[in-house]
């Protein structure tokens, strides 16, 4: 076990977290599975509208590796296949019919576990539709089934504002994630790395057996991903490590012991718009509506995720992918009448640049608004403050404008992820989306291979 503190970052302080109560939602009348929010494949639809489809039937499959293949997360009837720009997928919505129907998959017992081996691992992950669960460093994108990482790391801590709580959300379930990381370390020979919050209590992740336990303190970014891999096991030229959340380590513990695709997910509801601020138990894919009944979503931005790293997916849309977390804030674009005179005892600040960062406040109010337009780039050594990751990010930033991909891959670029300059982007004076920078010179290293 190791002990890492993070210097760099900062807290955002926000009113609107969950209560630590755990209400079971009803099955929603409609449930997506969400494609945009996964990187690096080629999406082929195989079912149509009409469609009538169990929990576990594929849906969709990348078209570069056959095997890799999204499956429905309920049974019902397929009601549409959305697609955004340049005729891109974005989700397909299934009507559940309130079934039991599903795919049966190969059923394995505690004992069976310790004696599978890598292939037979590979092999039920692709067949039950979890492989997507597994993302690879460098490009945050999927796993390559076809490469074997050097380590793996589970990602059992969040510190983005209001986040669902890991502690909480694993309470009660020891056994099953001890089953989920037994079987996810059967992927790399190398080390499989639990990271938690220093602070954790949770038996399933203080007393979790035969994984390197991390403990990380210190403000956002600590508990981002690209944080534990920085300090624990750098990715090197060449090297690819895997990672999988928490909750999809559960979800890997039901596919082979119970023979069944579960689409099981803990989902906090925050935000100061949001009625009942708690954590519903519902499935992947649930609309953000059936979450936030009750709520005047009037002037509301809805958020599938954390302000930092989510989207905005509105009052129609649906929980993304990989979100545990829905967000609701109030909209911005409200003028005020001499407001740069104003001592702004009501303003956030990063940098005490108003009144209220001289107040005795524990939680803030915040909107949507950035409070400025896009300008010049100015003050560049404020980013390094926020990042937890030994690199010059304003330099970065320039090589990834001017398309200098040498010199991205210099400065460290294969180690990011647009989530780790979250708080680049929220601090800039100049309202510069960092974060949407990175992203784009990390698909520019990619594509050019």
């Amino acid at each position: 076990m190791a002990q890492y503190n993070i210097k760099q970052g900062r807290n955002i302080k926000i009113k609107g977290s969950a209560e630590k109560r755990v209400v079971a939602a009803a099955l929603p009348k409609l449930v997506a599975l969400v494609c945009e929010d996964l990187r690096g494949w080629l999406p082929k639809v195989l079912v149509a509208p009409g469609a009538v489809v169990k929990a576990g039937t594929p849906v969709v499959m990348d078209k570069n590796n056959e095997a890799i293949k999204l499956v429905a997360p309920v049974s019902g009837t397929v009601r549409a296949v959305n697609r955004g720009e340049k005729r891109a997928l974005t989700n397909i919505v299934i009507e559940p019919d309130n079934s039991d129907a599903a795919e049966k998959f190969t059923r394995y017992q505690f004992s069976d576990l310790p004696g599978l081996s890598r292939a037979a691992v590979v092999t039920q992950l692709l067949a039950g539709g979890l492989w997507p669960c597994l993302r690879q460093r460098p490009f945050s994108r999927l796993a390559d089934p076809a490469l074997v990482p050097k380590a793996i790391f589970v990602h059992a801590m969040n510190t983005e504002p209001l986040a669902a709580d890991v502690d909480f959300v694993l309470e009660g379930r020891e056994k099953d994630f001890q089953a989920g990381l037994d079987i996810i370390r059967k992927l790399s020979p190398g080390q499989t790395h639990l990271c938690i919050d220093s602070r954790a209590r949770s038996a399933a992740l203080t007393g979790a057996a035969g994984v390197e336990l991390q403990r990380f303190s210190g403000a956002h970014p600590a508990g981002n991903v690209s944080t534990h891999i920085h300090c624990v096991d750098p990715v090197n030229k060449g090297e690819v490590v895997w990672y999988i959340e928490a909750q999809d380590v559960l979800r890997v513990a039901a596919l082979f012991l119970r023979g069944v695709h579960s689409a099981e997910r803990m989902v906090a509801v925050t935000g100061e718009g949001a009625r009942e601020r708690v954590y519903f138990k519902t499935v992947s894919g649930a609309p953000v509506a059936s979450l936030l009944a009750g709520s005047n979503l009037a002037g509301q931005r809805c958020i599938s995720g954390s302000i930092l790293a989510g989207r905005n997916v509105g009052p129609e849309g649906f929980l993304g992918f990989y979100d545990s977390q829905v967000t609701v804030l109030p909209e911005g674009g409200k003028r005020e009448l001499f407001g740069w005179m104003m001592p702004g005892f009501n303003k956030y600040t990063f940098t005490s640049t108003y009144m209220s960062a001289f107040l005795p406040r524990t939680e803030n109010t915040l909107d949507t608004d950035t409070h400025g337009a896009l300008r010049a780039i100015v003050w560049p050594a404020l980013y390094d403050d926020y990042v937890a990751l030994d690199l010059m990010t304003f330099f970065l930033v320039r090589a990834i404008i001017v398309g200098d991909i040498e010199e991205m891959i210099s400065l460290g670029i294969l180690e990011c992820d647009e989530e780790d300059f979250a708080l680049c982007s929220f601090a800039c004076p100049s309202k510069v989306d960092v974060g949407g920078y990175i992203r784009q010179g990390l698909d520019l290293v990619e594509a050019e291979g």
